[in-house]
């Protein structure tokens, strides 16, 4: 290839490797398997053991609760705005993002799902 033609391919090129790149590095980055938020599970809070790092869900169609484990890396999140775990009350629907190691799902994010504000 010549000088010429290596210019005009190149500079077109080099744009689309850097975003290629970011991408790649933005996925690599994570901590966590799997698409960029894993496998999602919806339900109703039971209860939250802190101590054990377990959190116990109801799932929306009648079923045997679902036992989440958590670490001290999973990200609880309400409106928007991070929360602790001891914020998460019993009763109120999340939103988990999770993947399973040794067939147990462990949560990497939660989600509160807020309820929408009465319109007048």
């Amino acid at each position: 290839m010549n000088r010429e033609v290596k210019r005009k391919v190149f500079p077109q090129c080099s744009p689309v490797w850097f975003l290629v790149s970011l991408l790649w590095t933005g996925c690599a980055a994570r901590s966590y398997p799997g698409p960029v938020h894993g496998l999602v599970f919806d339900g109703t809070v039971q209860s939250i053991e802190l101590q054990n790092h377990r959190l116990i869900l109801a799932p929306l169609k009648p079923s045997q609760p679902i036992v989440f484990a958590y670490e001290n890396t999973t990200k609880f999140w309400k409106n928007g705005i991070p929360i602790h775990a001891d914020e998460v009350e019993p009763g109120v629907p999340v939103r988990v993002h999770y993947h399973t190691v040794a067939g147990q799902p462990v949560a990497h994010h939660i989600y509160v799902q807020a309820p929408y504000a009465p319109q007048h």
